[in-house]
């Protein structure tokens, strides 16, 4: 898998002067478009098209700084259409104006290109099961999650704690106070944008209040994921949790014939003990099989 995350950015490098679509960098990686977006960014921590800009204006800074090529020119270059444009994104990046990026003792910020080396890890056993679930219908309360998922989560869980909207999906549902909703994550962008869910699957024949969020899930192929936890000063769900992710991404997927699809990803949690310290959390993600051509001897 790293080897294909290569191949992709090889070909990013060689276009950063051309039009660049992420279809194209997926194919690179051999890879579905879905499944490449989601694996680069859990990898690398910034989407696909952020990398290309980073590297995109990496570039125009040096040229900038090192020749007396004109602005308009290396603008058009990068794939940007007007000086106006280039300018606001050269100034939010670098923080100075390109013209400013010529004069001497000006700092510039330099994105060098990534590259994916294979580390030994495994050292814990994952614990995964596969599943094949049927549709449901869920309701909750969503938000859109535009920069960092694991600082915004938590601050939209403890706000619907707070001004008891959780509570009030427990009542709809019949489950007791203190009992855990479920998270789902869905509506990717290309800009790494995408809606979070906090709720639970809608028993039949139960009428929904206005101003809940209702999502569809297709019958689906899981890999679930899954670790404990104890709840105490330093342990948190959210915690635990990222963890799971980040090793799905850099240990599992690279090692398995799957790949993502489309549809939402989901977070359970569940208590193991009546006083809500230790508890399991899991990771549910949609795949498929990669068909792989096995050649005869």
């Amino acid at each position: 898998m790293f080897k294909l995350l290569d191949q992709s950015i090889d070909y990013v490098e060689q276009h950063l002067h051309l039009p660049i679509e992420v279809d194209d960098i997926a194919k690179a990686a051999m890879s579905s478009k879905y499944h490449f977006q989601r694996m680069f960014h859990a990898v690398t921590g910034v989407t696909v098209t952020q990398y290309v800009r980073n590297r995109r204006l990496t570039l125009a800074a040096q040229e900038l700084a090192g020749t007396s090529c004109k602005v308009i020119d290396v603008a058009l270059k990068y794939g940007y259409d007007s000086p106006a444009a280039f300018t606001k994104a050269f100034h939010r990046m670098h923080g100075v104006t390109p013209l400013e990026a010529r004069k001497m003792n000006v700092k510039l910020k330099a994105f060098p290109r990534i590259s994916f080396q294979i580390q030994v890890r495994g050292e814990t056993e994952m614990n995964y099961r596969m599943v094949e679930e049927k549709g449901s219908i869920v309701f909750g309360k969503s938000i859109i999650l535009h920069e960092d998922a694991y600082k915004e989560i938590p601050v939209f869980v403890e706000k619907i704690w707070k001004d008891g909207t959780h509570n009030q999906i427990l009542e709809l549902l019949e489950r007791p106070d203190g009992t855990l909703l479920y998270g789902y994550h869905y509506d990717f962008a290309e800009d790494g944008s995408k809606r979070y869910l906090m709720g639970a699957e809608a028993p039949e024949g139960i009428q929904i209040p206005d101003g809940f969020t209702v999502l569809h899930i297709p019958d689906q192929t899981y890999a679930v994921f899954d670790s404990r936890g104890t709840m105490t000063d330093d342990v948190e769900i959210d915690l635990s949790i990222m963890n799971v992710w980040k090793r799905i991404y850099t240990e599992w997927f690279p090692s398995t014939s799957f790949e993502q699809v489309e549809g939402p990803f989901i977070e359970k949690y569940y208590w193991i003990d009546d006083k809500h310290q230790d508890f399991i959390s899991e990771v549910w993600i949609p795949v498929r099989k990669i068909a792989v051509d096995v050649k005869p001897f």
